[in-house]
């Protein structure tokens, strides 16, 4: 019976062994199983990586290509506006010339010549979209008015005299017009 005890006992202890390597096993299966789980979401995750990164350096390129593109063009469209305005103002520097040619036989037309080429820039100017600044008699306005003097007048802030005119393109002010401004006289000797 000892015997029997013994046995059943080993028998015990192998069925318990057994159990557990059968749970060992099990367990190590399903690490295996995460672990396989675990490098193929790895390796998805890598692909995608290296598919956003490849998206990352077109869409990097493409921008610098379009950043060139754009500085290219604006450069192109800034050189086509200075060959306008050159070629606008080229038939004022003819008329000059023809006037100091002329200046020699007749100097009394030089004057009628100047005023002449002076309306022709005018229109030029005026058919450029360029437009002088009010001046005298007109309100002072600092946006468009740089006061250089003060005299006495009538009233305040008028434009009494422009020493230099000003113009501007559209709403923008291309040069102010320099000019004296006036003070309203002080009657009865004020402090």
């Amino acid at each position: 019976m000892k015997e029997e005890k013994k046995n059943n006992a080993q028998e015990s202890e192998q069925a318990r062994l057994e159990a557990e390597e059968r749970e060992v096993a099990r367990e190590a299966e399903r690490v295996a199983a995460e672990l396989e789980r675990a490098e193929s979401e790895l390796e998805q995750a890598r692909k995608e990586i290296e598919t956003l990164k490849d998206k990352y350096v077109r869409l990097l390129a493409d921008f610098d290509n379009y950043r060139k593109r754009m500085q290219a063009e604006v450069e192109a469209a800034r050189r086509e506006g200075e060959i306008k305005a050159i070629r606008a103002i080229l038939p004022v520097l003819d008329d000059l010339e023809r006037a100091l040619e002329h200046a020699g036989a007749n100097p009394e037309a030089i004057a009628e010549g100047v005023k002449a080429v002076h309306q022709g820039f005018q229109r030029i100017l005026g058919g450029l979209g360029v437009e002088a600044v009010p001046g005298e008699g007109e309100p002072f306005d600092p946006n468009v008015h740089e006061a250089i003097g003060v005299v006495e007048g009538e009233e305040d802030e008028k434009v009494a005299a422009v020493y230099q005119k000003g113009y501007r393109y559209g709403e923008q002010l291309i040069r102010p017009a320099r000019v004296a401004v006036t003070k309203k006289k002080e009657v009865g000797g004020g402090k």
